[in-house]
């Protein structure tokens, strides 16, 4: 499966007209309209009902569209009733708890995909990790479902679960465990390490965006659309680094072409992993140019 590029994921609650009117316009890679924790318990029927709608709304202007789910078994199903149509890409699967519990509703979307005449994995998955358990089990759900495409921690729940009091330092580990155990399984890993609470100025978050991705993080999710821009940039590699890249490729080949297997640049020595590194950033720019504008 070839992964999205999903570099700001903003939540959108799903029964915000107000909301959604202007959704599209935030400039994010993918929206979430959220059926979970934005939308009260008394209104989640109502709000199912009109998600085909939303969907439609917004289909085609951009972004993708995504769906967060609710965990509860019963709400769940009703949720992927509703959300399993053409013009969403993925769904946000809360509180997974095991390999046999994603492997469940992978099954049950399949039977939506096929009573809808949509190619079965057609929507693709995102579990979330929020639990003790499941966090000791994130390798195997990363790679349980061919549907698969990104993983996350959702770390105010996690928090709650293990008794921990939410911090950069407390999440670390396991925030940079779900991101290995998505890049082991080929998946986008989602996530910042530190705390969105902290932020003081835009500035903040850019910084916070770019210490993600030098730890191996493809992108975050947001629930102000004013974040939006510091996680393009901040998921996009710089014009400088770019350069240095395309700089070793030229490097390294040239040292290939004489006969050497590593070069000398900017004062240190490069080889084939450095090589390779470089390609995967000039790949990730020209992913994001091809769909994007870039906004340094």
């Amino acid at each position: 499966m070839t992964l999205p590029l999903w570099r700001s994921l903003l939540y959108i609650p799903a029964n915000n007209d107000r909301f959604i009117a202007k959704a599209a316009e935030r400039g994010a890679d993918a929206i979430i309209l959220d059926l979970e924790d934005s939308v009260p318990f008394e209104c989640k029927a109502e709000t199912r009902q009109s998600l085909a709608g939303t969907i439609d709304a917004l289909a085609g202007q951009g972004s993708d569209i995504l769906v967060r789910v609710n965990p509860a078994l019963r709400l769940c199903v009703e949720d992927i009733a509703a959300a399993v149509r053409p013009g969403v890409a993925a769904l946000f699967l809360p509180k997974i708890a095991s390999v046999g519990h994603l492997e469940l509703l992978d099954d049950y979307i399949a039977e939506v995909e096929r009573e809808r005449n949509m190619a079965v994995g057609s929507v693709a998955l995102v579990p979330m990790i929020e639990t003790p358990q499941a966090l000791l089990q994130c390798e195997a759900i990363a790679s349980a479902s061919q549907r698969n495409v990104a993983l996350i921690l959702g770390a105010e729940d996690l928090a709650s679960e293990a008794g921990l009091v939410p911090s950069a330092e407390t999440l670390r580990a396991p925030k940079l465990r779900v991101a290995m155990a998505a890049k082991a399984a080929g998946l986008l890993a989602l996530g910042l390490l530190d705390s969105v609470a902290r932020l003081d100025s835009e500035s903040d978050l850019d910084d916070m965006a770019r210490r993600a991705a030098d730890h191996g993080f493809d992108g975050a999710t947001c629930i102000h659309p004013a974040s939006v821009p510091a996680l393009n940039r901040g998921f996009t590699p710089s014009a400088e680094a770019l350069e240095t890249a395309r700089r070793t490729v030229k490097a390294m080949e040239s040292a290939w072409a004489s006969g050497k297997g590593a070069a000398k640049l900017d004062g240190r020595m490069i080889d084939l992993p450095v090589y390779h590194r470089a390609q995967r950033l000039i790949a990730r720019y020209e992913h994001v140019a091809n769909r994007k504008k870039i906004d340094h």
